[in-house]
């Protein structure tokens, strides 16, 4: 399912962009699939579980770097994204945060790539990502989800209360407290009072769906 979606957004782009498709030629799809390989490969287990590595090195023929000039940083923007989704649905963490970058190899012919992948460790900076495409960093205070104009993340819902939860960072990630709502938090399903999240939690706040990325 994660590279289906990101198969579908990048197909999207490439209808945009070219006239005509280029048979024979590498295609997104393929390097998000070798992607996601060299991350199952090169995974590593820890006290805390699996660990995913968070840099990758994408090394691309001239001829398949041209096609892809132009909107090189759309396709990064995804890539990262297919790790990160990846990373959730098989339980990964990470130490730092990922980064996908591209470059281009003389000696690589058309629909030929390099893929490396790195474990490199780095500030943590939780986010919360929110099913309408939001993203908000968890820094030192904590982020108030409400209806109310004036906190963090707003949700314009009569479902959800003016200042309806809370999510801060505790010593081992991150941690999710209703405030006391009409309608409830939940997690899982389950309405909650307070609850440390993992990243295969999800969070549903009114209309809205969230859950959170640690590294």
């Amino acid at each position: 399912m994660v590279l289906k979606s990101v198969e579908n957004r990048l197909e999207r782009i490439f209808v945009r962009t070219f006239s005509r498709p280029f048979k024979n030629a590498l295609q997104p799809i393929e390097i998000g699939t070798r992607i996601v390989r060299e991350v199952d490969l090169t995974r590593r287990l820890s006290s805390l579980g699996p660990i995913s590595p968070n840099q990758v090195r994408v090394w691309l023929g001239p001829s398949d770097a041209e096609r892809f000039d132009g909107f090189q940083k759309a396709l990064v923007a995804e890539l990262e994204e297919t790790v990160r989704q990846h990373a959730v649905s098989e339980g990964y963490s990470f130490v730092g945060p990922v980064v996908v970058e591209i470059f281009i190899d003389d000696g690589l012919k058309a629909g030929d790539l390099a893929v490396k992948t790195e474990f490199v460790a780095g500030d943590s900076q939780p986010r919360l990502l929110a099913s309408d495409g939001r993203t908000f960093a968890v820094g030192d205070q904590p982020l108030i989800i409400g209806r109310s104009p004036d906190v963090a993340v707003v949700i314009n819902d009569s479902n959800v209360s003016r200042r309806h939860a809370e999510v801060w960072r505790t010593s081992e990630g991150v941690a999710i407290r209703d405030l006391q709502s009409t309608n409830g938090t939940y997690v899982n399903g389950h309405r909650i009072t307070a609850v440390s999240l993992s990243p295969r939690d999800d969070v549903t706040v009114g209309p809205l769906h969230f859950r959170i990325e640690l590294a």
